[in-house]
């Protein structure tokens, strides 16, 4: 079943209180929230790669793989760290839902 989600306002990227989770391609954070829908965040800066569009790519498919498993209250920011570049598509997803996983 799938979660409402929204997007994580760019104001609560830098709130304490977050669990963090390092990941060789990420860092996962996650905390409680009172809104009672999961809220997602991701962030790619340009050190993980120069073009924009492989920057979106990977924060959609990051945004696709969490959105059906992600707990209803919980807020979630993704940081990706520039090993994500030299990965496969599958390796990121498994990562990704590994860490979830050991997260909820």
């Amino acid at each position: 079943m799938a979660t409402m989600t929204v997007r994580l306002p760019s104001d609560q990227f830098r709130a304490r209180g977050y669990q963090t989770i390092p990941s060789p391609l990420f860092l996962f954070k996650i905390k409680k929230n009172v809104v009672g829908k999961a809220r997602i965040g991701i962030v790619v800066g340009v050190s993980v790669h120069k073009a924009a569009v492989k920057r979106n790519f990977l924060k959609r498919q990051a945004l696709a793989t969490l959105t059906p498993r992600a707990a209803a209250g919980s807020d979630i920011l993704i940081i990706v760290l520039p090993a994500a570049n030299r990965v496969t598509k599958k390796r990121f997803r498994e990562e990704l839902i590994k860490t979830l996983a050991a997260a909820q």
